[in-house]
């Protein structure tokens, strides 16, 4: 860093074809790793969710298994291949879920409102969908049609990083809510 009116002085005493040094002081950046990619909210978007604990608990592992993905430009997101099989084994409970317009309790149910509030969040930020089904009924999260029904081998939700740079994916279960940010670096002319 060298101030203004001193450079200037050099450069006004310095005689043709002289040389001068600029003497300069290092100043370490101020956004430093993440923060230098991840700082701003592409797309955000939270559903509250109700007091069922089954339900809750698959929402939260859900919630667990997105959280911090990372995807660079051009890499696509796969709900199912990111959160897995929902097993007993992997914590995932019974829960209420529709299954060809009829409830049913099963493995995971409920996980659907993560992967609803994923969609919605990536509507916001613009990305490209590439796979998503909504239910046959209307949700109670979400607004209506923006739903994203997702079931280990069924319905999908995908989408992919178009932008030129890196996407995380910020994911909890907080103060009665699901909540989803896309953090990335906003260069859109709005």
């Amino acid at each position: 860093l060298v101030e203004e009116p001193l450079l200037a002085e050099m450069l006004r005493k310095a005689q043709p074809g002289e040389t001068i040094r600029i003497p300069l002081q290092y100043l370490p950046p101020e956004i430093l790793g993440d923060d230098a990619y991840f700082r701003d909210v592409l797309g955000a978007y939270e559903t509250r969710h109700t007091n069922d604990k089954n339900r809750n608990t698959n929402l939260r592992l859900a919630c667990q298994a997105i959280n911090g993905i990372i995807l660079q430009p051009g890499d696509e997101f796969s709900f199912n291949d990111v959160v897995g099989e929902r097993t007993e084994a992997r914590g995932y409970r019974k829960a209420a879920a529709y299954s060809d317009g009829e409830t049913v309790s099963e493995l995971g149910g409920g996980i659907c409102q993560v992967s609803s509030t994923l969609y919605y969040s990536a509507l916001f930020a613009d990305l490209e969908i590439t796979a998503r089904q909504n239910h046959s009924y209307v949700s109670t999260y979400m607004p209506m049609g923006m739903d994203a029904t997702v079931s280990w081998g069924g319905p999908e939700f995908k989408f992919r990083n178009n932008t030129s740079y890196p996407i995380r994916i910020e994911a909890e279960v907080v103060d009665g809510h699901v909540s989803v940010r896309l953090m990335g670096t906003d260069k859109r002319d709005y």
